[in-house]
Formats: C-alpha cells, structure tokens, sequence
C-alpha cells in the first residue's frame, strides 16, 4: 500500500472510489433532495481538488487500484476523505489522514462530516464545533482539529 499524489490521470479512478463509498456510507443517510444535491454537487465538483495550487489531494493505491483519496483545500479544510468499503477499518483512514495532515502547518483543520464518520473523525483528535446540520438535504457534523 501507498499514499502518493493525485495526478489528472487519477481522475475516473477517484471519481469510481468516491462514489463506490458513497453510495454504501453516505447516501444512505440523505432524504432524495440531499442524495440529488449531494451526486450532482459534491461527486461532479471532485475535479476542483485536482487544482494544485488549492488543494493537497492524495491517493491510497493496493495492487495498482485506489482504495482510498483525500484532499485538504487551503491547507486548513479537509474535503474529502474517503476509503473503499473493503478496505475499512484497516487504519487506511488514518494513515491517509495523517499524510494530508502532514502537509500543512495550519493550527486548526475544519471540516464537515458525513454522520457516519463522525465516530471515526472523533477517534483522530477532531472535536463537533456545532450540531448536525442540514445543507439542501446534505446532513452534516461540522468539526474542527486543534493542532
């Protein structure tokens, strides 16, 4: 297994993982509005992580395939996270995590997690800085790291 930068070349193969993830660990947890807005919005817009000069995006790669992508956008918000359903609960998460962490200095790192994650974002020293909300049928936790 290796964490390696993304390359435009990534592109299908992350779009094929996050989805393959969402469709078990997220959409599940979405009324119809937030499963539209979530595969029209949230899946389309993964090329925008591939920009550089905003964002760290890595790649998890086993045997040649992507299990797992991640993207930190200004250095201080965690986009996405995601690891292939079969390969879950290996620490893959983790050690994804912690290589994006690695690449910023930033004091706090924000994000807005999927209800799901919440336990597993918790586990990794991120703390809930509100309550579950609610964006166009997209439900989510907003936390936050203090580094």
């Amino acid at each position: 297994m290796e964490i390696l930068h993304v390359e435009l070349t990534d592109l299908d193969a992350v779009k094929q993982c996050v989805t393959q993830v969402s469709e078990v660990d997220v959409l599940p947890y979405f009324n119809e509005q937030g499963k539209m807005a979530y595969k029209s919005r949230v899946l389309s817009d993964i090329v925008t992580t591939f920009d550089g000069d905003r964002f760290q995006t890595l790649k998890v790669v086993c045997s040649g395939e992507i299990i797992g992508f991640g993207a930190l956008r200004d250095g201080n918000y965690l986009t996405h996270l995601f690891v292939s359903t079969s390969m879950q609960g290996q620490g893959i998460g983790k050690r994804l995590l912690g290589a994006l962490l690695d690449t910023t200095e930033a004091k706090e790192i924000s994000l807005r997690s999927s209800v799901n994650a919440v336990g597993f974002y918790k586990s990794c020293g991120f703390e809930m800085t509100g309550s579950e909300a609610d964006f166009n049928g997209i439900r989510f936790v907003p936390m936050c790291l203090a580094r």
